[in-house]
């Protein structure tokens, strides 16, 4: 993917998620691209109709959601606001100047992977050992351990091994988009393999 192909993608989700939440629904079929016009200034204008419906002071409101636990606009922030860091890094890298996510969004990234990605999202077989891995970034913690079916989230579980690392990191991991060589793995190297490949699984 270029960073051409990475701004239509990008530009094409806030246009989606733009107009999910004005019609209320799922748009059916939907497909967006820049056409004849300039990606950059496309681009723009659909972080602008994004931004327009995206209002952080009615973020208890209801809105229509893909997740069954979180009907509302809050959902849309919080998802845009990850979905949108991890794809600047994807195109900061392609020239080689990266820079880390903020660690309090990082932090709630690797929540958001974990309860709702792996929760709504985890494929059938991904991982059945029931053997827990603990993610551990500065100040917090999450312990989970993948069933057929099943994500156990179990705070204070012995876990097989631990990933450890900046927010910034772990996050990035859990998204594919670092190697294990950012992070610290301790314990069965096996276990945290097979919850990245979930995670992959589910976020793919």
């Amino acid at each position: 993917m270029t960073v051409g192909d990475l701004l239509v993608h990008i530009g094409s989700i806030h246009r989606l998620v733009a107009t999910w939440i004005a019609r209320g629904a799922r748009p059916a079929g939907a497909g967006f691209s820049p056409g004849d016009a300039d990606p950059v200034d496309w681009y723009r204008a659909g972080v602008a109709s994004l931004l327009a419906v995206l209002d952080p002071g009615r973020a208890a409101e209801p809105a229509a959601t893909w997740c069954p636990w979180d009907r509302t606009l809050g959902f849309w922030l919080r998802r845009m606001a990850h979905e949108t860091a991890v794809h600047r890094v994807d195109a900061q890298a392609a020239q080689g100047v990266a820079e880390p996510l903020e660690a309090g969004l990082a932090a709630d990234g690797i929540d958001e992977v974990l309860h709702l990605w792996l929760g709504c999202h985890q494929p059938p077989g991904a991982h059945t050992s029931g053997r827990a891995v603990a993610l551990r970034v500065p100040g917090r913690e999450w312990t989970v351990a993948l069933h057929e079916g099943i994500v156990d989230y179990c705070p204070g579980a012995e876990p097989a091994a631990v990933v450890s690392g900046s927010s910034s990191a772990v996050d990035l991991w859990l998204w594919g988009r670092v190697g294990e060589e950012h992070v610290s793995v301790e314990g069965d190297v096996a276990v945290v393999r097979a919850l990245r490949a979930a995670v992959a699984a589910a976020t793919g």
